[in-house]
């Protein structure tokens, strides 16, 4: 059986998996309210309800607002085809719910790295996300990532970098099967636009049991990729490359609102090894095993 729509738990599963570039790719939840039947209407309810001065327009019904803790663990922990850690515990914090008829959402999540030498993180992600037409969606957002240490790129320790990331992006949401998505984010720090484009879906498999997989392509181009640094030698490091991510997870919900997940995934780029000053880059390819648990309420 094929679900249209993904499960709600398992969507903010995705969305807390990791950083300031993790933007899941899903269509608005059912909280967000629906276009007019018309083909190619327009959905108003955005400026309807804020013209409308209305609070429990703008905000929805609060049984409606969703708040679910989360805890992961990683045997590799990458973003943007990058490995930026081994063995990676992910605590996570997310709300959802109505806003301006559409779905808002707000995750705070720290990545803690079991060896000390990689790079801890604190990550704000936000964001927006609206039925625009019968099958398209939009999302709009941004975060900020702090580092306890000097990094490159999306996180990569070394004695050049930065201690911050800040991030907007725009996307379209197909509300079809695989649910296609594009996106567009802007790094102000690492002066870095992305492109990425991707599918997903989710499958009910058994009463309690759901499975997700999803397939993305990303290209990167930075201006600035130490961040505010720039090397003594070198100046601006200026990069930019291509990757990939395949995931698949299996969910569990043996308790209502409790979900037990666990998933693998693959994402390589084609970087190479080493940058500027021989920077190690990691490696090209990582294979990664997961674990999630999440309460929602």
């Amino acid at each position: 059986m094929l679900i249209q729509k993904p499960l709600i738990v398992s969507a903010l599963l995705t969305l807390t998996l990791s950083s300031l570039y993790a933007q899941n790719l899903q269509p608005a939840g059912d909280v967000a309210s629906a276009p007019p039947d018309e083909k190619f209407a327009v959905n108003t309810e955005a400026w309807d309800s804020f013209i409308s001065f209305n609070g429990a327009r703008i905000m929805g019904d609060p049984a409606d607002h969703m708040f679910v803790p989360s805890a992961s663990y990683y045997t590799s922990y990458t973003s943007v085809g990058k490995r930026l850690s081994k063995s990676t515990i992910v605590p996570s914090f997310s709300t959802s719910g109505p806003l301006f008829g559409g779905d808002g959402y707000l995750t705070l999540s720290g990545v803690l790295p079991f060896d000390g030498d990689d790079t801890y993180q604190f990550n704000t992600l936000g964001g927006w996300k609206y039925r625009l037409l019968e099958y398209l969606d939009i999302d709009v957002g941004g975060g900020l990532a702090l580092y306890d240490q000097n990094s490159f790129g999306a996180g990569q320790p070394s004695q050049l970098g930065s201690y911050y990331r800040s991030a907007f992006f725009f996307g379209i949401i197909g509300r079809l099967p695989l649910n296609p998505a594009a996106y567009v984010t802007y790094d102000s720090q690492l002066e870095q636009v992305q492109a990425i484009v991707g599918v997903s879906e989710t499958w009910k498999l058994a009463e309690e049991w759901t499975l997700f997989a999803e397939a993305r392509l990303g290209q990167l181009s930075s201006q600035s990729y130490l961040g505010d640094s720039k090397s003594p030698v070198s100046g601006k490091w200026r990069n930019g490359y291509t990757y990939w991510l395949t995931t698949a997870e299996i969910s569990w919900t043996p308790i209502k609102n409790g979900t037990i997940a666990a998933g693998i995934g693959y994402t390589g780029n084609n970087d190479g090894t080493r940058g500027i000053e021989n920077i190690d880059l990691g490696p090209e390819n990582t294979v990664y095993g997961k674990f999630s648990i999440a309460y929602s309420f």
